[in-house]
């Protein structure tokens, strides 16, 4: 761990905001002592949740610096009214924060638009990249994967899904030293003439470039197969993906639950089998995986799923910090100069 990194955190975003965000920041700093935390929000609600820290260190709480805010962003708030009207609610803030140098990484369970919208307004994008794409990791048979766009852009230009592609290769080699990352775009078909005009547009642009390693399309089936280190596609198709596998993975569990309550031979085998599961349900947690990047903007902005447990919304902090440790943006920034042409 590095020594004095610091998150801004949006602590009303999210379905309980302050009772999960502040829980699980408590105890995420519990655990990483040079981790300290801008915390942006209601102070009332905010100061409660901090009363009720189960930690007996003293020093915890002087890590935590509450900033007030009397506005909040919700759901339902337009991108376009959120730039224009809560600049100064608790996600601005915490994103001015960020943007001033303030913190080493922004994190919200907010809306997501509201993120894109305010961190394009006060952060600003990378170097030749016109816009943030979502970027996570999936799990897969072998391992995982980068997924890149999962919803911040319905709509891609073959250029910004290049973009995306660059964005998860250096990305990948940064964070886990993958030497030539394999790249696949996302498509209805694995054959080379399956798909719209700007899929074959950007894998032309792949094809093209010797520095990326290129491996042609990849079909839905195939994201949780594994043997690919990134994976390329607009935000609508990344989007549905990602709730999909979300909901088959509650679907199975739900129908696990049943067929285990039928009998006493089912609680028997269970019983025999309860080792594998329990790693295998480890393995599988949605909360382990919780925590999206938004690649492409200037600083690390790592969005949280709205309904994340204290336990997801810790990890989301793990990833935050960890991308605040490589100081991703600013090792990113140089190379997407260089490689996308652009000035300075």
């Amino acid at each position: 761990m590095a020594n004095s990194l610091r998150i801004a955190v949006d602590a009303m975003g999210g379905d309980l905001g302050p009772r999960v965000t502040v829980s699980a920041l408590l105890d995420f700093l519990h655990r990483h002592r040079q981790v300290s935390a801008l915390v942006f929000g209601d102070q009332v609600q905010v100061g409660e949740q901090l009363s009720l820290s189960p930690f007996k260190d003293p020093t915890l709480l002087e890590r935590v610096e509450v900033r007030h805010s009397d506005s909040q962003v919700v759901d339902s708030d337009k991108p376009s009214a959120v730039i224009r009207h809560k600049r100064d609610s608790s996600m601005g803030l915490a994103l001015q924060a960020l943007a001033a140098g303030e913190a080493d990484a922004f994190i919200s369970a907010g809306n997501t638009g509201a993120i894109m919208a305010l961190g394009l307004y006060f952060v600003k994008p990378l170097p030749g990249i016109s816009r943030p794409a979502i970027c996570t990791t999936v799990p897969t048979i072998s391992g995982h994967s980068y997924v890149l766009d999962l919803g911040a852009n319905p709509v891609c230009s073959a250029a910004q899904l290049y973009e995306f592609a660059l964005l998860g290769v250096l990305t990948a080699k940064e964070l886990e030293s993958i030497e030539s990352p394999s790249v696949r775009l996302l498509n209805v078909g694995e054959e080379s003439n399956k798909g719209r005009e700007d899929i074959q547009q950007a894998a032309a642009l792949l094809e093209a470039d010797p520095e990326i390693n290129y491996c042609g399309y990849i079909e839905g089936n195939g994201i949780f197969q594994g043997g690919t280190d990134v994976i390329v596609c607009d935000g609508f198709a990344g989007n549905v993906a990602l709730k999909s596998s979300e909901g088959l993975t509650a679907m199975v569990a739900a129908r696990f639950r049943q067929a285990v309550g039928r009998g006493w031979l089912a609680r028997l085998a269970l019983l025999m089998l309860s080792g594998p599961l329990s790693k295998l349900k480890v393995q599988l947690d949605p909360a382990r995986y919780n925590g999206a990047y938004f690649l492409g903007l200037n600083a690390v902005v790592v969005k949280s799923h709205g309904s994340a447990s204290q336990a997801a919304f810790g990890r989301a902090l793990a990833v935050a910090t960890e991308a605040a440790e490589h100081n991703l943006p600013e090792v990113l920034s140089p190379i997407l100069k260089h490689k996308l042409n652009q000035p300075g």
